[in-house]
C-alpha cells in the first residue's frame, strides 16, 4: 500500500466480498503496480471487480463514500496502524458541481470499439478536422489583417465536430494525437474543441450545451495572436515581464471576438476571457475560484492542461498521455477539482487513446479506442511482435472480443502503458497515415 490514508476508518475486504457501489480507499499492493489511476474510485462496473480480483486478495473500503452498505469485518480492527492524514486542500470542486450540472446519465459507448465502426466514422472525422484546422488558420490570419472573427463559419465547423463525436468519440480523440509544434496555437485550438465536447457529452450536457462548449473552446485562444511571437515562441521559460505579457491573451481574446459585434452567448465569451482560472483563484486575469467558475469553463480550462502537456512545444516535449492524467490528478484540487478530474480520466479511459501499451502476450500496440463496458480491453492496432520485430501489417484487434471466456480474459489484456519515445515509436506519424487513409475515404 502507498496511499497512507487512515485504514482504520476503513474495512478490510476481501476482494470476493467486493460489490459495485462501495469505494476503495486502498489496496493490498503497491498502486502503481495495478491498472488503476486513481488512488481511490468508487466500483461501478463488473469490469473493475475483475481487475481488482486479479490484482489483490484484500482493499479496504470506505464506507462513508460507498453508496451500498459496507460490512465491517473483526479484521478491520488489525488494519495498520495510519500515517498522518494530508492538509486539507483549501478549495475542492465538489461532486455536487459535477451532479448539478449533469443532464443525464454518460453516453452509451459499447459497439465503439468495433474495428469497421470506427474506421468507418474515421473518413469523415478527419474530413471535419480539417476543414475546422483550415478554419482556424484563416481566423488567425483575419485577426492578424485586422478584420474580425467569422463565428458563422466556427457554428458551422463546431456542429460538424458535435455531430462527429456524437456518432463515433473514438475516431475524433484518435486524431488528436496529429500535433505539429509548428502549427501549435491551431492544432491545439482544435484539440482543446474536440476534448472539451467529449467531455461535455461524457457529462451529459445537451447538444445546444455542447455547440456553446465547442465554440468557446475553438476560440479559447484566439487572443494569442497578439502576443509576439518572440514571446509565444521562446524556446526557454519566459521572465516576469515576458509572462505576463502571456497573461494578456485572454483578455485580449475576449475583446475580440465581442468587438466583431456579433451577439454571442456569454458563455462563448466567459470560456475565452476565464479559461485560465482555477478554483483555488490563483489563476488569471480575474482570480475566480470555486463556484464562480462555471462548469464549461472549467472543462475548457482543464482539457487545455491536458493537450498542452501532452503535446510538443518549442519549449518541451509531450508527454505520454497516462503521464498527462497523473498530473491532472496531482493539480486537482487547486485548479479543476478532484472529481472533475475523475470524470475526465473516466471519459478519456484508463488507457487513454493514443497510449502505446505492451499486452500480456508481450506484442507492442497503440490505443485506438475503448467502450464504456470494457475500459480495460481497447481496441489495439499492433505494431510489434512479442520479439519486438515490426509487423507488416498493423492489424486491429479488438481486446474485449478476443478475451470470450475466463482463461481468453487472463490472456488478452494491456500489461503496462509505455513511453513510446523509449520505444523509438512515432504516435503522430501513426496517425498521420490514418489521417491520409481518412482523407482518402471521405
Amino acid at each position: 500500500m502507498s496511499s497512507g490514508l487512515n485504514n482504520t476508518l476503513h474495512a478490510k475486504l476481501d476482494v470476493l466480498s467486493l460489490r459495485t457501489g462501495m469505494f476503495v480507499a486502498d489496496l493490498d499492493c503497491d498502486w502503481k503496480d495495478t491498472p488503476f489511476l486513481l488512488q481511490g474510485f468508487r466500483i461501478v462496473s463488473d469490469t473493475q471487480l475483475a481487475q481488482l480480483r486479479a490484482c489483490c486478495e484484500y482493499v479496504y473500503v470506505d464506507p462513508a463514500r460507498s453508496t451500498v452498505p459496507v460490512p465491517v469485518p473483526q479484521s478491520t480492527a488489525s488494519a495498520p496502524a495510519p500515517a498522518p492524514a494530508p492538509a486539507p486542500a483549501p478549495a475542492v470542486v465538489t461532486e455536487r458541481r459535477v451532479v448539478r450540472i449533469r443532464k443525464g446519465p454518460a453516453p452509451d459507448l459499447r459497439g465503439q470499439s468495433d474495428p469497421v465502426a470506427f474506421r468507418q466514422e474515421l473518413g469523415r472525422a478527419t474530413r471535419i478536422q480539417a476543414r475546422t484546422h483550415a478554419y482556424l488558420n484563416h481566423a488567425f490570419e483575419d485577426v492578424r489583417l485586422g478584420s474580425s472573427v467569422d463565428t458563422d463559419e466556427a457554428r458551422a465547423v463546431v456542429t460538424e465536430l458535435v455531430d462527429s463525436i456524437t456518432v463515433n468519440v473514438n475516431a475524433s480523440l484518435w486524431l488528436t494525437n496529429l500535433r505539429n509544434k509548428d502549427e501549435y496555437t491551431s492544432i491545439h485550438c482544435l484539440n482543446v474543441c474536440i476534448l472539451a465536447i467529449a467531455f461535455g457529452r461524457h457529462l451529459g450536457l445537451g447538444e445546444e450545451e455542447l455547440k456553446i462548449l465547442g465554440l468557446g473552446a475553438l476560440l479559447h485562444d484566439i487572443g494569442k495572436i497578439k502576443t509576439p511571437q518572440e514571446v509565444l515562441n521562446k524556446p526557454g521559460p519566459l521572465t516576469r515581464d515576458e509572462f505576463e505579457i502571456m497573461k494578456r491573451h485572454p483578455v485580449e481574446g475576449h475583446d475580440l471576438i465581442r468587438a466583431g459585434g456579433e451577439r454571442l452567448p456569454p458563455m462563448i465569451l466567459n470560456i475565452i476571457r476565464h479559461h485560465h482560472e482555477r478554483i483555488a483563484g490563483n489563476g488569471y486575469p480575474d482570480g475566480w475560484s470555486d463556484q464562480r467558475i462555471p462548469l464549461p469553463v472549467l472543462i475548457t480550462s482543464l482539457v487545455d492542461v491536458y493537450d498542452a502537456v501532452t503535446s510538443d512545444r518549442c519549449y518541451h516535449a509531450g508527454i505520454p498521455a497516462h503521464r498527462g492524467l497523473r498530473l491532472l490528478y496531482e493539480i486537482a484540487p487547486h485548479s479543476f477539482g478532484r472529481e472533475l478530474v475523475e470524470e475526465f480520466i473516466r471519459c478519456v479511459g484508463i488507457y487513454p487513446i493514443g497510449s502505446l501499451v505492451e499486452l500480456t502476450t508481450g506484442e507492442l500496440g497503440v490505443v485506438l479506442s475503448a467502450d464504456t463496458q470494457h475500459r480495460l480491453k481497447p481496441l489495439i492496432r499492433l505494431l510489434r511482435d512479442p520479439e519486438g520485430r515490426p509487423y507488416s501489417e498493423r492489424r486491429l484487434i479488438n481486446l474485449t472480443e478476443l478475451a470470450d471466456t475466463e482463461a481468453n480474459w487472463r490472456r488478452w489484456g494491456v500489461r503496462h502503458v509505455l513511453d513510446p519515445a523509449a520505444y523509438g515509436i512515432d504516435v503522430k506519424a501513426l496517425v498521420a497515415e490514418d489521417f491520409e487513409l481518412g482523407s482518402a475515404m471521405a
